[in-house]
């Protein structure tokens, strides 16, 4: 989403360059729609398949276009954006439960920063990062579809006690909803 922020921003500017970048992210974004409902492990091998070779595709452009460009120009700021962050803007394509667009997470995030002035008297820096864990919850529950009373009432007491690190996965909201309603559907 970041990436392709920056070259819709070229094109608004007038840069026709920009125009094939966006054809690649809507052919991205395409690709994201058809395989949206696969498990993981089966996006993952569709984005290897098919997504890949797109994303390297507009990779080697930018590079390209990156050396004969402005880099204070709209187009030189989006080149300079993506080649800097390819790995990162590119790591949906190595794993299959993360999203290609992050947009859902930005959304859930404007309460956080329409309250940011707030935080400053969070009392501490500590208290400021109970603050974002909190909020962080909260907006996962949200995500998730829990009610983040009862997710609290019933994980809360399991975080007291002793607990392995390879355990905490399943207390994610999502997997703790979908455990819980195994466990229903079972009785």
């Amino acid at each position: 989403m970041h990436g392709r922020r920056y070259f819709v921003k070229a094109l608004d500017a007038g840069d026709k360059r920009a125009a094939l970048p966006l054809a690649a992210y809507k052919k991205l974004y395409e690709i994201e729609a058809e395989i949206r409902d696969l498990d993981p492990d089966a996006k993952l091998v569709e984005r290897q398949q098919r997504s890949t070779p797109v994303w390297h595709e507009l990779a080697a452009w930018c590079r390209v276009h990156k050396k004969y460009e402005q880099p204070s120009s709209p187009l030189g700021v989006a080149l300079r954006y993506f080649t800097n962050h390819h790995v990162a803007l590119g790591r949906f394509l190595e794993y299959g439960y993360v999203p290609m667009d992050n947009g859902i997470v930005e959304r859930l995030h404007v309460r956080a920063a329409l309250t940011r002035k707030n935080f400053l008297f969070a009392g501490a820096d500590s208290g400021g990062e109970r603050a974002a864990i909190a909020f962080t919850i909260l907006g996962s529950c949200r995500l998730a579809g829990v009610d983040p009373v009862e997710y609290l009432t019933n994980v809360l007491p399991k975080l007291t006690g002793r607990i392995r690190l390879m355990d905490l996965p399943s207390l994610l909201p999502t997997r703790w909803a979908a455990a819980r309603a195994a466990a229903a559907h079972a009785t």
